[in-house]
């Protein structure tokens, strides 16, 4: 199935993803690094710095959410692009236990992620005020 899949180049410094944008692609890393962050005014929340074969973009394509979080190039990369055609087209062979669980863990990173930034928010606000 890779084999059908675009493959984008980005520079080191180069945004991916932009947090609050239309979802349409999940990314795999073919090579490179890759910077998870939410932001938030002037306040930033490093979540994740991904490598080769990992996976980004992926829980706001299987619930039709905008981005959570945005995503830039550590370093020059390569990825594989996967669109919401071609997610259907890997998943429909997949069990449905399999796919319930995935949509279950993909709400509950959602959740998390957005008490992680309301939290890391107040506690800059609390500090600011002092």
């Amino acid at each position: 199935m890779t084999n059908n899949l675009e493959i984008l180049k980005f520079k080191a410094n180069e945004r991916v993803i932009t947090q609050g944008d239309t979802a349409d692609k999940t990314y795999m890393i073919l090579s490179g690094k890759m910077r998870v962050y939410l932001e938030e005014g002037s306040k930033i929340v490093e979540l994740a710095q991904l490598g080769e074969d990992q996976i980004f973009g992926e829980s706001a394509i299987f619930s039709d959410a905008p981005y959570g979080a945005n995503v830039d190039a550590l370093e020059d990369s390569e990825l594989y692009v996967i669109t919401p055609e071609s997610m259907k087209e890997m998943l429909q062979d997949a069990d449905p236990i399999v796919r319930a669980l995935i949509q279950m863990l993909i709400e509950r990173l959602k959740k998390t992620n957005e008490a992680l930034l309301k939290s890391e928010t107040r506690e800059y606000i609390d500090v600011a005020l002092i």
